[in-house]
């Protein structure tokens, strides 16, 4: 089971690379002591709520919507690859803004919410929450913080693949699911 939530985690950081890496090609690689405590508590908080309501509602489903699960997330993969194609030309103004505390915390939570489509798929095929989520906010803050790393030293043309990546990787989440691999 842990092989199989750290191939969880390491596809639900690729989202938080994709923002550090812009964040960090942009400057603000100082802010990591800003950035990466507020993304933990997010990564860790959100997805456990997620798992949590999955388990609850897992538990009023009949065993013929086992799809629904796997079908959210596989919508989130679409949508982060029809996300990573999308073009910003405010970048700059932009990550100045998002990495004030204000920003950060919105900037997190926005982040999270995919997070929590992700929880509720999973907590509804029964996944340990606390373990999970644990597994989640571990990965994130290390994709995060090499995000950062790189982004500072001018890799901004991979925040497009990094996006894309994760969308892709969420779609081959939701199939092995549904196939019964997780």
């Amino acid at each position: 089971m842990l092989p199989d939530l750290l191939i969880l985690g390491l596809v639900i950081g690729a989202n938080n690379f994709a923002a550090a890496l812009a964040l960090g090609s942009l400057g603000q690689a100082h802010r990591q002591w800003r950035i990466l405590p507020v993304f933990a508590l997010f990564e860790f908080g959100v997805p456990f709520i997620g798992l949590w309501l999955g388990k609850q509602v897992a538990g009023f489903l009949a065993d013929g919507l086992g799809w629904l699960g796997p079908t959210l997330i596989a919508l989130l993969g679409v949508w982060t690859l029809l996300e990573a194609h999308r073009e910003t030309n405010d970048s700059e103004r932009l990550a100045h803004t998002l990495t004030s505390w204000r920003g950060i915390i919105g900037l997190s939570a926005v982040m999270s919410l995919d997070n929590l489509v992700v929880g509720f798929g999973l907590g509804l095929g029964g996944l340990p929450v606390l373990l999970t989520a644990t597994v989640i906010m571990f990965c994130s803050v290390a994709f995060a913080w090499a995000g950062l790393r790189l982004g500072a030293r001018g890799r901004r043309a991979y925040q497009k693949w990094a996006k894309a990546l994760s969308g892709l990787s969420l779609i081959a989440v939701a199939a092995a699911d549904w196939l019964g691999w997780l």
